[in-house]
């Protein structure tokens, strides 16, 4: 037989739930017949235990005697990464000059949770541990050693690499919902502008031509020299999307025909973004079928013809 104490710090009720909820999962999962596990309860000054008992039906081997500390080592990874984390993470952002901060983390965790998944492709693209079997392989090397642990302190004190990653990750996604943010707060200045126009052009056409070049045609289907048109808005010219979206801005169309755009792609939905129904998607028109080649010098109607 083997044993196992896990000690949690009395926090709440809810925080205990959620690691017996881990432990409850995880024994549905997991088959290591003839091995038996369960656990009891016990409380002390500071501490909530869990004590694990392991036992085997048949002679133990090598396997059935590594399950126990896997087993625990699996839940208390578990537990980090769904309930330490988010406390940490809280906590991080607590010592910031802003600590509104704090109440916009449901807001700001799933671009952190974002980082988490870049960062965890990229070590798997170099052949290295995520932050979940890092995590475990801690868990697993203290306890082939120690028969107790203390949770919160083995997270203090030897996780410190995880800690790193958690700021790190926190860094990374608070800047990239500030960024998020600031977009999503120009697209609205510029809604609110388009609502406010006088237009200018009854229809116009955006065709998305080879390399990532769009052309625009107005309704007599001549192309329109995109650069003798100087937006109010000030957008990076390198960029195409931003500059059509800047002319379209200022020609100001009442409808807006797209040909060859994806609707789900990033163009696309700028567009709709900005210009809501005044948007009209094609796919069967001249202009759709003309070849990529063709677009670059010719109007689309004029080699339909010939």
């Amino acid at each position: 037989m083997q044993t196992i104490s896990v000690l949690l710090q009395k926090k709440n009720e809810r925080s205990l739930e959620r690691f017996r909820n881990i432990l409850d999962n995880l024994l549905e999962q997991l088959s290591a017949e003839p091995v038996r596990v369960k656990w009891e309860e016990h409380e002390t000054f500071a501490y909530h235990e869990f004590r694990f008992v392991s036992w085997s039906r048949e002679e133990y081997t090598c396997d059935s005697l590594d399950f126990l500390r896997s087993f625990v080592a699996l839940s208390l990874t578990e537990w980090t990464l769904q309930v330490v984390e988010v406390d940490v993470l809280k906590s991080f952002l607590k010592r910031r000059e802003d600590t509104s901060l704090v109440q916009k983390f449901d807001e700001i965790y799933p671009y952190i949770q974002f980082v988490f998944h870049e960062l965890d492709e990229l070590r798997e693209s170099l052949n290295r541990t995520t932050r979940r079997v890092a995590v475990f392989e801690q868990y697993y090397e203290y306890l082939d050693m120690e028969a107790a642990i203390y949770v919160e302190g083995f997270v203090t004190f030897r996780l410190k690499n995880y800690l790193m990653l958690l700021n790190k990750a926190l860094v990374m996604g608070m800047e990239q919902y500030h960024q998020d943010k600031e977009y999503q707060e120009f697209v609205e200045l510029l809604r609110h502008f388009v609502s406010k126009q006088e237009q200018k052009y009854p229809l116009v056409h955006v065709v998305q031509a080879s390399k990532g070049e769009y052309m625009v045609y107005n309704e007599q289907d001549e192309r329109i020299n995109v650069d003798e048109w100087n937006s109010i808005f000030h957008f990076d010219r390198e960029r195409q999307e931003d500059f059509i979206v800047s002319t379209l801005i200022t020609l100001a169309p009442e409808k807006i025909f797209v040909h060859r755009i994806d609707s789900n792609s990033l163009m696309g939905q700028t567009l709709r973004t900005i210009f809501g129904e005044r948007v009209i998607s094609c796919s069967s028109c001249a202009h759709c079928l003309t070849t990529q080649e063709s677009l670059t010098s010719f109007s689309p109607l004029t080699i339909i013809h010939k």
